[in-house]
């Protein structure tokens, strides 16, 4: 037994090792393979004007002419195919072969010059790969348009996979992989076919994966590794880029009825970025059924402009974990979506984050879950800025089966004029555990007419809210909620993305160290500034101070929050003047008429550097006798500090002051100065120019406890 368990053991080894000599062999042969190709890669030219398909195409002194003459030809690995720039084709190309990981086909141009065009003059597509893989396609002019709109879907650039490797019977477990297709530099135009939704619609690039042999054999079939960039794309009916995919069905995804027999199956590793897509009659940029698809520094503008079904600037259908960041959406037409960032049916963890939307007629962003079976879960969105978008900020399709969707630390702003409900409760409401979305950190300023709705199964905390129609507690549960003016730089100004600096904030913004601590929250702020753990901002920008020895004029807590005023008369609605409200002018604490003041005491000793005052504004009043002043003595009967006198005539007895009188406005009087040390601030008035009464609308105090 011993002797033939001895065998045993040195035929195991023999077999192993000569697997391991077999498999070297083999890696031996194809890097052998790999160099051989390096060493046989061949050049092709085409010349329209001045090739002929009986040359042999490998010089620029031999082009080749037609595009005919390159689809009757296979490439291999490391060829490349390049057409002279300048010249002019029409019809299809449809090049044959595939690459390898390091020697992918190329087609590209040569020469100086504009780069080649193709006008296609309604063919189905312009350049088509079947099942093909590694290659690099850039720097080619594509048009596809004839006088009337086509009645077919139409492409610039179609890349096809179906039941790619499919045997003699149908498999759906193991999956057939097509790698690595880049798509750069291309500039694709004027494309007027069928306007038609699906996986078989029109668009500037499509790369997708088809399942429609009737009567063969099917085999599940992905692509990886497909990068799409620094495009230009404009004039396109349907869709400017899309990816996706026939084998797409899973719980998550629902509608009536999930087929196991076509298993959902994501693109993998793609990338969609620096694209223009300019002027589509549907979507702009939609990466479906992937999973992991990273899509940055794109701008859409102009987008759903035939008004003929629903599309969004930006969006991911059936896929997870998709990350958007800063990319620029514009333009979108409709309120039949029309907005620029869709979190849709079917996804999970989907990431919004640095992008702009502005100038929607659909608003900024829309959660579709599909309302009976399919799902949406672990969105978030942060970080953002919206400028004038329209309708609604926040819309939500029919259905509650949505969870865990957060929005915090973006900037919604809004301009005179425009009408956009900021806040909503129609649609998406649920039973407690569905339909679940918070809002924390956002600030959301409103100069048009929109008004402010809550839904049951939200949250909202720490959100600032400014402008016209700003909520109370109880319209929005927001307990820590903010109603002051943020201070941004230059808010409502911004051109494009690279102009947002208006809506940093201020130095003394009541928006800084407000927030409430988010923890995964990405590391940095739309300008790519740290993020503090501790100590949030509001908004997409972190001031960037010393959070834990702020200055002086970084440390911008309103103190006088919630402080009960006294008064050398009675006092009308006391805690009105301290309640952060500041935007609405008959929310007044009012004083007896003639010379009066209103103290606080602010319950310790501040190192204090500005005031902000709220009389009544209604109707621009100006104020007498305007005098602020500081102590640590509860009765100012010494070391009194005057940090403002606007009395001209030292009606009030404290020396004639040298501010100046101001009308009375909703932004209020801000007043600035060296840090004084005080526990006490006293206001003083003496009527209105309209009549002898005192009135406070809000009064702020901002310090840091003096050590």
């Amino acid at each position: 037994m011993k002797k033939v368990g001895y065998m045993l053991v040195l035929l195991v080894f023999y077999f192993c090792f000569d697997i391991e000599i077999k498999a070297y062999t083999s890696s031996a042969d194809q890097i052998t393979e790999e160099n051989n190709n390096i060493a046989n890669t061949r050049t092709f030219f085409i010349d329209a004007t001045n090739g002929d398909d009986s040359n042999s195409g490998l010089s620029e002194e031999t082009p080749w002419k037609s595009l005919y003459k390159v689809n009757s030809e296979t490439f291999f690995p490391g060829d490349k195919i390049l057409l002279k720039a300048g010249e002019r084709w029409t019809g299809s190309l449809h090049p044959l072969g595939s690459g390898t990981q390091n020697n992918p086909i190329v087609l590209d141009k040569y020469g100086e010059g504009p780069k080649p065009l193709i006008e296609g003059q309604g063919v189905p597509y312009v350049i088509r790969l079947y099942n093909q893989e590694y290659w690099s396609i850039g720097n080619i002019e594509i048009t596809n348009k004839t006088p009337e709109q086509g009645t077919e879907p139409r492409t610039g650039v179609e890349i096809i996979g179906e039941d790619f490797l499919a045997g003699e019977e149908t498999d759906i477990e193991n999956v057939a992989i097509l790698n690595n297709i880049h798509l750069h530099d291309l500039y694709i135009h004027d494309i007027n076919g069928l306007h038609k939704k699906g996986v078989y619609g029109s668009a500037g690039i499509n790369v997708l994966v088809r399942r429609n042999q009737e009567g063969l054999p099917h085999r599940v079939t992905k692509f990886d590794n497909v990068i799409i960039e620094n495009n230009k794309i404009e004039n396109i009916t349907r869709t400017g880029i899309m990816v996706n995919s026939a084998w797409n069905h899973r719980e998550q995804q629902g509608g009536p009825i999930v087929d196991p027999t076509i298993p959902w199956t994501p693109a993998t590793n793609v990338v969609i970025r620096k694209n223009e897509v300019l002027h589509v009659s549907g979507d702009g940029i939609v990466p479906h059924i992937t999973t992991g698809a990273l899509v940055e520094h794109n701008r859409v503008h102009g987008y759903n402009e035939a008004k003929v079904d629903y599309n969004a600037g930006m969006w991911t259908y059936n896929g997870d974990y998709t990350l958007y960041q800063f990319n620029e959406v514009s333009g979108g037409k409709t309120i039949k979506d029309g907005m620029s960032f869709d979190y849709d049916n079917g996804t999970k963890g989907v990431i919004f984050q640095y992008n702009y939307s502005h100038d929607n007629e659909g608003g900024t962003v829309l959660i579709c879950q599909n309302e009976k079976n399919g799902s949406v879960s672990d969105g978030i969105f942060r970080y953002n800025v919206s400028q004038n978008d329209h309708y609604q900020t926040i819309t939500v399709c029919n259905g509650s089966n949505y969870n865990n969707m957060q929005f915090y630390n973006n900037v919604f702003y809004v301009g005179p004029g425009i009408k956009n409900t900021m806040l909503i409760d129609n649609n998406g409401n649920a039973p407690a555990g569905n339909g679940e979305a918070i809002f924390k950190n956002n600030i959301f300023y409103n100069l048009g007419t929109g008004s402010y709705k809550a839904k049951a199964t939200w949250v909202y905390d720490s959100n600032l809210f400014f402008g016209n129609n700003v909520p109370t507690k109880l319209i929005i549960p927001d307990s820590n909620m903010i109603t002051s003016d943020p201070h941004f730089l230059d808010p409502g100004k911004a051109t494009s993305i690279h102009d947002l600096v208006g809506y940093q904030l201020k130095s003394y913004s009541p928006a800084i160290n407000s927030g409430i601590a988010i923890a995964d929250n990405g590391g940095k702020d739309f300008w790519e500034n740290p993020l503090y753990y501790q100590n949030a901002d509001i908004g997409a920008y972190e001031h960037q101070t010393d959070k834990e020895n702020p200055p002086i004029n970084d440390s911008v807590k309103n103190i006088a929050l919630g402080k009960v005023p006294t008064s050398g008369s009675f006092i009308q609605n006391s805690g009105r003047i301290t309640d952060g409200q500041t935007n609405d002018t008959a929310q007044y604490t009012g004083l007896d008429k003639g010379l009066q003041w209103m103290q606080l005491d602010l319950g310790g000793i501040y190192n204090i550097d500005r005031v902000r005052l709220w009389h009544y504004f209604g109707d621009h009043r100006i104020y007498k006798d305007v005098i602020v002043q500081l102590s640590n003595n509860a009765d100012f009967s010494s070391g009194v500090t005057t940090v403002f006198n606007n009395d001209s005539d030292n009606s009030a007895g404290f020396g004639i002051g040298s501010d100046l009188e101001y009308r009375e406005t909703v932004d209020g009087k801000e007043i600035i100065f060296d840090p004084v040390k005080a526990r006490y601030v006293r206001f003083w008035s003496n009527g209105s120019l309209q009549n002898v009464w005192n009135h406070y609308v809000e009064a702020e105090i901002f310090g840091v406890p003096a050590g």
